[in-house]
C-alpha cells in the first residue's frame, strides 16, 4: 500500500480545473482536425488535388459521433 503524503497533494480550484480540461479538450480538436486535413491531403487524387468528402466522411476522419 502506498502511503500519501501531504506535501503531495496539490488542490486546484474548480474552475481552473474546468478551464485545464476544456483547453485539453480544445487542443485534442485541434489535433484531430490537423490529422483529418492531412489524411485529406494524403489521400487526394494527385499533386496539388483536393479530394472531395461527404460529411460522413470528414466526420468520421474528425472522431465525430454522429
Amino acid at each position: 500500500m502506498m502511503s500519501q503524503h501531504h506535501d503531495e497533494v496539490v488542490t486546484i480550484p474548480r474552475d481552473e480545473y474546468e478551464a485545464l480540461k476544456a483547453e485539453v479538450r480544445r487542443l485534442r480538436r485541434e489535433v484531430a482536425r490537423q490529422q483529418a486535413m492531412q489524411a485529406i491531403m494524403d489521400n487526394a487524387a494527385g499533386p496539388g488535388h483536393v479530394r472531395s468528402f461527404t460529411r460522413d466522411e470528414l466526420a468520421a476522419e474528425w472522431g465525430i459521433v454522429g
